[in-house]
């Protein structure tokens, strides 16, 4: 009686398993892929959504499951870079944003604003006390490549 095949058999299953096993977690319910984290490129607008006030880029990291670091820059005549926490929440096939930050009495004061990101589009609203208007943007490249 030979047993060597089924020592084999059961050896290799004991190998491959925890290798598939593992490999697919990403699929499973819950899984922890990002896909908010990147660069994005646009520009922000102002009553006129046909006509941008500015070019504006934000770059993302992920801080933990419903908390993402955002680096906006923009310009307006000038240059500014803000650091702002974003906290969002997944709605379907997007991930939803919202907040207000104070940017100085210089940069119009405080800002009230939402958005979302669907796919490679992150989108939303701002109001403040000298303006109000939108923004748009597009991931260049997802976090890490290139940031």
């Amino acid at each position: 009686m030979i047993r060597f095949p089924i020592s084999a058999a059961l050896a290799t299953m004991v190998l491959i398993a925890p290798i598939l096993s593992g490999g697919c977690s990403h699929l499973r319910e819950g899984g922890s892929t990002d896909t908010v984290s990147g660069s994005y490129d646009g520009d922000w607008y102002g009553p006129n959504k046909d006509r941008p006030l500015g070019e504006l880029t934000c770059v993302i990291v992920r801080r933990d499951s419903a908390t993402w670091d955002a680096t906006f820059s923009a310009t307006f005549g000038g240059f500014g870079e803000y650091d702002v926490p974003l906290e969002g929440r997944r709605e379907g096939e997007k991930v939803v944003f919202g907040g207000s930050m104070d940017l100085g009495e210089t940069s119009g004061g405080v800002f009230e604003w939402k958005g979302e990101i669907v796919g490679e589009n992150f989108t939303g609203l701002y109001t403040s006390r000298f303006i109000n208007g939108t923004f748009r943007m597009v991931k260049i490249s997802p976090e890490g490549a290139g940031l």
